[in-house]
């Protein structure tokens, strides 16, 4: 047999095979049958972040959009849980810590003042994303929120 002959069925039975490979490691599915994926799951409505003497637990988070984050102080000190940038507060839309006082306040990704030990603050997260935070009072204590 001529040396093109084996060339030839050599390139052959590697492409038999390699398809057969490709094919047995692709995922068959059955139809009717979904694939579960991380962004088909579901974040939940309400996420609680505890603050401890050694910071943010958990730091992040994942929370749906209109869902809520708790932050419960569980420290020895006061905490004030605000959007990141230190000092603005301006990374989630709309926040900034000069609305601080006035009718937006509600609105503001910024607890706008101290929350003491055994107390909590809570906010609505309207705004799909991924929001860094700190403690405005201890600003190396940061976290961050993902708003599906």
């Amino acid at each position: 047999m001529p040396k093109n002959v084996y060339l030839i069925i050599g390139v052959v039975a590697f492409l038999i095979v390699g398809g057969f490979l490709f094919l047995r490691g692709s995922e068959v599915q059955a139809p009717g049958q979904e694939q579960t994926t991380q962004e088909q799951v579901e974040a939940p409505l309400e996420v609680v972040v505890t603050y401890t003497d050694f910071g943010f637990s958990p730091r992040e988070v994942t929370v749906a959009k209109d869902g809520t984050a708790t932050f419960q102080n569980q420290s020895s000190r006061d905490m004030w849980p605000a959007s990141a940038v230190h000092p603005t507060h301006m990374a989630y839309p709309g926040s900034d810590i000069e609305k601080c006082g006035t009718a937006e306040e509600p609105r503001l990704f910024d607890a706008c003042g101290p929350v003491a030990p055994g107390e909590s603050w809570s906010f609505v997260f309207t705004e799909q994303g991924s929001w860094g935070y700190h403690d405005h009072l201890n600003v190396s204590n940061t976290g961050r929120i993902a708003v599906q």
